[in-house]
């Protein structure tokens, strides 16, 4: 057993922490940028719609293209896939574009295997992050991926960095039916790796975070303002907040 501490909180008695991935220990504003201006340039394509939408059209997935930021607001930093898929062809709809829910999840996965080929380009670590799964591994505490990014994408990416064994268990989108919010992905980490929700932390960058280990039976979330969110909105949600995890000490 572990002990977390800032000079602000202390978390007690534990063994076993889950990870969410973009934004907690990868840059996700370089991936999902990226990954936001492909979907919606095939989407134009698609539906021969005018490119002066593209700027627009990337709002609504949340992605600002004169910052190169996504938007803590946008429904990308809020929402699961399925449920911003929802949004976005209503989005779509008002401008005229007939597409449904299951056009745009084809839409999406055309892109997404696209895009995985050469992730890897526009995946950048948050080093204080990959030091803090570091310092855990020595001290042998059960690690685990929750991210409603797939799995595939999740493996590739930790194998091109060779920290496939930072992490006893990963739970993709596609590794259960229900979002990652519901809180069964959560469980099923943990049942995997034989964890005691009372013994265990989730650390994420978003309120859906905390809501995913709520549901999941773990009471204790850290929310880091590596993401979309800074720590003033962060601390609307938990209490358990930083600015990095280099704020934390291991005891």
């Amino acid at each position: 057993m572990i002990n977390l501490v800032t000079s602000e909180w202390h978390l007690e008695n534990i063994d076993t922490v889950l990870f969410d991935k973009d934004g907690t220990f990868i840059d996700l504003h370089y991936f999902w940028g990226k990954m936001s201006e492909l979907r919606i340039n095939a989407i134009i394509k698609k539906y021969g719609l005018d490119l002066s939408l593209f700027p627009e059209l990337c709002l609504k997935l949340g992605y600002d293209v004169l910052n190169c930021r996504m938007l803590s607001d946008g429904i990308t930093a809020l929402y699961s896939r399925p449920i911003i898929i929802q949004i976005f062809s209503k989005d779509l709809r008002a401008y005229g574009v007939d597409v449904s829910e299951n056009d745009l999840e084809v839409i999406f996965d055309s892109v997404n295997n696209a895009f995985y080929n050469q992730m890897v380009e526009y995946t950048k670590p948050i080093d204080s992050a990959i030091n803090f799964i570091k310092k855990l591994r020595s001290k042998n505490i059960k690690t685990g991926v929750v991210t409603s990014d797939s799995k595939e994408s999740t493996l590739k990416t930790l194998s091109h960095f060779g920290w496939v064994s930072l992490f006893d268990v990963v739970i993709g989108r596609e590794s259960t039916i229900e979002t990652k919010e519901s809180g069964i992905p959560v469980k099923t980490a943990l049942k995997i790796i034989n964890a005691n929700p009372l013994n265990t932390v989730m650390v994420g960058d978003a309120p859906m975070d905390y809501l995913a280990a709520k549901n999941g039976g773990v009471d204790r979330t850290i929310l880091v303002a590596t993401g979309q969110i800074s720590r003033d909105s962060l601390l609307e949600t938990s209490k358990f907040v930083v600015n990095s995890l280099k704020e934390i000490e291991i005891f």
